[in-house]
């Protein structure tokens, strides 16, 4: 059982206030959550495959290559139009003033 200590301590790490009968139907719910938990104990799943997934989820893997084509942005940095560009991004003045 659930004490009345407990669910106060619980109310207090969850920063919420509660009355007389909230912290009763609090214990009791919980209560039954863990009675549930522990019955979920008592079953064997020994011989139950183990699963990460609900569904049949498969990552698609594709070969990390470069692109074949040059897009605009590196057209421009290639071609020294724009005069500065810094870890790859094109590198513009600043349009905020930090006043």
């Amino acid at each position: 059982m659930i004490s009345k200590e407990e669910i106060k301590k619980l109310a207090q790490l969850a920063r919420i206030h509660l009355t007389e009968s909230e912290e009763k139907n609090l214990a009791e719910d919980l209560q039954n959550v863990l009675g549930y938990i522990e019955k979920l104990k008592e079953v064997d799943v020994s011989q139950a495959p183990e699963m990460t997934h609900a569904t049949e989820v498969k990552n698609i893997f594709r070969a990390d290559e470069p692109p074949k084509e040059v897009n605009e942005a590196d057209k421009i940095l290639l071609s020294g139009q724009f005069p500065e560009s810094e870890r790859g991004y094109l590198k513009v003045k600043g349009v905020f003033n930090s006043e």
